[in-house]
């Protein structure tokens, strides 16, 4: 099976779509893995135009599973998106992520800008938010979980693979709790950045607020949905990202 490496920690990847064009690197969301974008119609809308490279995050999937909470940092975390690029020969690919994925992308921006053409991230926002935080911490991660298995597809369909391992989740869990956001690096990206949201999703409003901190910055509401069904839209999603990354050369 294909693994890139950070520091001894291995990360699964698949690629897909057309050898020789550019690269779309894909981060999927807590809980799942990277089956979610197959199941919700990525692949299949991007695969000709694009060369897909899928990862599984760490504490997810088939990828390493540390139980430290400290093995989830998100500078780490970027690095492992660097490894997948790096082990795919890729020198610059646009972003795609997803919740989890939206928080890990927006930390490129901090730790490894070079490295990625446009950034489309949805279920996630930039701002620093204690409410989120204190919200999150009055939920015991267990209770979460089983929450998350009944109520989520992508969640479920992982969990029913038996590529769930609970104490490395609640570690995962535990750091992005500490995420304090990455409002000055989304302020000086030079990139386009798109970011997709349901209204009835509690990143509605912050991206919203996030507008304001770049003319390069673009926001979709989907209007009605929460945070499973928004992250079910490609079909209005696709066709956003492919307007906004038209023409971007890739050095």
């Amino acid at each position: 099976m294909p693994y890139a490496e950070n520091e001894g920690t291995r990360i699964y990847f698949e690629t897909e779509g057309s050898e020789g064009a550019p690269a779309v690197v894909m981060h999927h969301g807590f809980l799942a893995d990277l089956e979610s974008w197959r199941d919700r119609g990525f692949v299949d809308r991007l695969r000709d135009r694009f060369r897909i490279l899928l990862m599984d995050s760490r504490g997810h999937g088939r990828s390493d599973k540390p139980h430290e909470p400290e093995a989830y940092d998100l500078r780490t975390r970027v690095m492992d998106v660097v490894s997948v690029l790096n082990a795919n020969d890729v020198r610059q690919a646009h972003y795609l992520g997803y919740s989890m994925g939206g928080m890990v992308g927006f930390s490129t921006m901090i730790y490894a800008p070079q490295r990625f053409l446009s950034y489309t991230l949805g279920g996630a926002q930039p701002m620093h938010d204690p409410e989120r935080r204190a919200q999150r911490a009055a939920v015991p991660f267990r209770q979460y979980y089983e929450g998350a298995v009944k109520r989520n597809d992508a969640v479920r369909a992982a969990f029913e693979a038996g590529r769930h391992d609970v104490d490395a989740l609640e570690a995962c869990r535990a750091s992005l709790d500490g995420w304090n956001g990455a409002e000055q690096a989304v302020s000086v990206a030079s990139q386009p950045i798109l970011i997709y949201v349901g209204t009835d999703d509690m990143p509605h409003a912050g991206a919203l607020r996030a507008r304001e901190l770049n003319p390069n910055l673009r926001v979709i509401e989907l209007p009605g949905d929460d945070h499973s069904a928004a992250a079910t839209r490609s079909e209005v999603v696709v066709p956003e990202m492919l307007a906004m990354i038209e023409g971007i050369p890739v050095t």
